[in-house]
């Protein structure tokens, strides 16, 4: 009787061991950031306008307008010395996703375009 007295209160300490984890795991997961970009033919709205250094970013993008536009965010370029950013063409009522990881701090410009026409202009903070 004695005994089972002692094993209860043992496992229960042996089974919090477990379930905390290892002693000294301090690493945070990435934040994940939904940014989402409506496009009509006469502007572009964003929300949010920002996100936080080392986050992945997922850009969903539509278009509410009825012409075909063209998302421009970043540096599109790649290569030594280049930024990141990306280009999309969105046909009306279209909706795409982009993901990328932000892995600087500053301000992405943004444009969009109809045809060779800019029709809006804004800025995405990394901070």
């Amino acid at each position: 009787m004695h005994v089972k007295k002692l094993l209860v209160p043992a496992c229960a300490a042996l089974a919090a061991l477990a379930v905390s984890g290892p002693a000294g795991s301090t690493t945070n997961a990435p934040a994940i950031f939904t940014v989402k970009v409506t496009i009509t033919d006469h502007g572009i709205a964003m929300t949010p306008s920002h996100a936080v250094r080392g986050s992945t970013c997922t850009f969903i993008l539509t278009n509410r307008g009825r012409k075909t536009h063209t998302f421009v965010i970043g540096d599109v370029a790649r290569g030594t010395g280049k930024g990141q950013g990306f280009q999309q063409v969105l046909r009306p009522n279209g909706q795409y996703t982009k993901v990328m990881f932000l892995d600087y701090r500053g301000t992405m410009k943004f444009s969009l375009r109809s045809g060779k026409i800019v029709t809006a202009r804004g800025a995405f903070k990394i901070n």
